[in-house]
């Protein structure tokens, strides 16, 4: 953002993509990621060639860039398409203005939109990898002249600048290693207690928090741009009786700076212990965008391990489809699937079925609990906690219950005294 005449106003920028001759050129993401870290996108330019080894560009798209940058004002240019260090450093010497590409601009927005210190030290030690690799050809490059992006850096000696980065680097993985410890302690709380844990996942911005509000009855924030939600949250629910631990955290996108998927493993690894993965698909998309972006977010779910755990494709806001079940037959999902409009909470409850059914470790019991023993009252606030209560009745002074129960509850209560008999069906 620039302030001018007491007001701020988005930077302007262009957005470039150099591209194969083979490749399609798509900018709208790239338009959207600008969007979101407050820019206005006022020229485009695409071109089909292999990359030019000083601009990536060819000489005459980059003299056409420079034109409009003086006719329109630009502050800014963002490539679709990863530029060496070196071609960085020539394209703002010629240029005039800071040049980035789309993985910079992805850093940047997660910068902007951390929120938790986990996430803040996570983006931080991203920012610093990416430097890292770029580091001394940087410092050689701003001791030939200083450009746009590259200030300060001549004053450095390479190894030193690379060495301080390192030793940061160290620092925040100190703090994150602490972090960790204590998440994990938590999980592990959670585990002890066996409520099972179903884990909101899928493409930035397909409504994943709109639906972790809808039912959790929460209020995260939420917002139409990428990247609303960078650290995981997580609330204990209860989906038709059951209890189940509800969890939404950071979305998926293409070309994800690996340095990021890096530095967010610790948070995404989060998913590795669910039982059950709620894949959100923005749904008023085209057939082929939501296409792409399912097989993005299951590669990505497989990347950090998650791929044996039972998914269900949540397909989201059809509110905006004319015909919800003509663009089914369309898309022909391998995996199980519900639609649903989280803002109008449009078949929840069909979702909630599908959850409840598919999540694992779940028996149907029948016990026998002495209603005279002061300890019948905890056991009895435990079972209607974490059970579904099917049949309850009063027999003598003996609380008879048939539950759907998790196993690990089920073990539990034949191991207590006050409980006079206890079966599993099928036992």
């Amino acid at each position: 953002m620039t302030r001018k005449n007491n007001t701020y106003q988005p930077l302007r920028v262009a957005i470039v993509h150099r591209l194969c001759p083979d490749e399609r050129p798509n900018l709208d993401e790239l338009r959207e990621l600008c969007s979101t870290a407050g820019y206005e996108v006022v020229y485009e330019l695409v071109q089909r060639r292999h990359p030019h080894p000083k601009y990536n560009i060819g000489p005459g798209k980059l003299a056409e860039l420079k034109d409009a940058i003086k006719r329109l004002k630009i502050e800014k240019v963002i490539f679709e398409n990863e530029i060496k260090t070196v071609q960085e450093y020539n394209l703002a010497k010629t240029l005039g203005v800071p040049v980035m590409s789309r993985s910079q601009l992805i850093l940047e927005i997660f910068s902007l939109h951390a929120s938790s210190m986990e996430a803040k030290l996570q983006i931080k030690l991203a920012e610093l990898k990416y430097e890292l690799s770029r580091a001394r050809e940087k410092v050689r490059l701003a001791k030939m002249g200083e450009q746009p992006g590259f200030h300060g850096l001549g004053a450095y000696e390479a190894d030193v600048y690379y060495n301080e980065i390192n030793r940061r680097i160290h620092l925040l993985n100190k703090k994150l290693a602490s972090i960790k410890k204590r998440r994990e302690l938590f999980r592990l709380r959670r585990e002890k207690y066996g409520t099972p844990t179903v884990s909101l996942v899928g493409y930035t911005n397909a409504g994943k928090s709109t639906l972790f509000n809808a039912l959790a009855s929460e209020n995260v924030p939420v917002d139409d741009r990428l990247f609303t939600t960078l650290s995981t949250t997580i609330r204990l629910v209860r989906i038709k009786g059951r209890s189940a631990f509800l969890s939404d955290t950071v979305g998926f996108i293409k070309n994800l700076p690996p340095i990021l998927i890096d530095a967010f493993h610790s948070t995404l690894s989060e998913i590795l212990f669910s039982d059950l993965i709620l894949l959100v698909a923005d749904f008023s998309e085209p057939v082929e965008i939501i296409r792409e972006k399912l097989a993005y977010s299951l590669e990505t779910l497989g990347l950090i391990g998650a791929h044996s755990i039972p998914t269900l494709v949540v397909l989201n806001k059809i509110d905006l489809v004319s015909d919800v079940e003509k663009k089914v037959e369309a898309l022909n999902l391998a995996l199980p699937y519900v639609t649903v409009s989280a803002l109008y909470r449009t078949n929840l409850d069909l979702l909630e079925q599908h959850v409840a059914s598919m999540m694992g470790g779940y028996v149907v019991a029948t016990a026998e609990i002495d209603g005279s023993d002061e300890g019948s009252a905890k056991v009895l606030s435990e079972i209607r906690e974490k059970s579904n209560i099917l049949e309850m009745k009063y027999n003598d002074g003996l609380i008879e219950l048939k539950v759907e129960t998790p196993y690990y509850l089920a073990e539990k209560l034949k191991r207590l005294g006050l409980v006079k008999s206890f079966r599993v069906e099928g036992n």
